[in-house]
């Protein structure tokens, strides 16, 4: 490693070629020219000193009070993540806790009407109780048996309407008489006879 001297020129002077064994010249070694080579070697040790001066001076570069500002902000820093942290917390208990008391009045509510299915009950919940304004299980429930029930009827009146015979007005006319007997008459006769009866009227 250096030892910050720039090395001497004997470091490369070409040695001359050798020889291998079996005659044949082996690859010349290619140099770099004195002057560009201390040139390079001067601006690396520049910059490993600037980079070592850097590292051990960040600290130290730092006035007292900007010291102190840098703490303050530390600490502000670790007090609001502490802060969130903690609301963070309390917010996840509070809706835990929520959906455990909600849970446990459907179940209550269930044991009571148990004709309804839960399934339906949790999706009526979630679908309808902001339109109707619902706030409490009880009354979701109230609202869910009221119009089940208005359903139920609604399809029970319009299965009995549909069943029922339609109202036919009533014949304006008066009732026919009841027909004569005709069977032992021939044609001519009955039409002297229809005759007769419309010369009456």
């Amino acid at each position: 490693m250096p030892t910050g001297e720039p090395p001497s020129i004997d470091e490369f002077v070409e040695e001359p070629e050798e020889e291998t064994p079996q005659g044949e010249p082996s690859t010349p070694e290619q140099t770099v020219p004195i002057g560009r080579f201390n040139e390079v070697y001067k601006k690396t040790k520049e910059l490993e000193e600037k980079i070592g001066t850097l590292k051990t001076d960040k600290g130290e570069q730092l006035t007292p009070e900007q010291q102190k500002e840098q703490q303050a902000r530390n600490y502000l820093k670790g007090l609001i993540k502490e802060e969130r942290d903690a609301f963070l917390e309390a917010e996840k208990e509070a809706k835990a806790k929520e959906q455990a008391e909600f849970e446990e009045e459907v179940d209550d509510i269930l044991a009571i009407h148990t004709d309804v299915k839960r399934g339906d009950f949790l999706k009526f919940i979630e679908t309808k109780s902001d339109e109707y304004g619902v706030k409490s299980v009880k009354g979701a429930m109230r609202l869910y048996k009221d119009l089940g029930k208005i359903k139920s009827e609604t399809e029970e009146e319009t299965k009995d309407n549909l069943s029922k015979k339609p109202n036919l007005p009533k014949s304006e006319g008066a009732k026919p008489k009841s027909l004569p007997d005709d069977s032992g008459k021939s044609y001519e006769q009955i039409q002297r006879e229809v005759e007769e009866e419309a010369e009456k009227v």
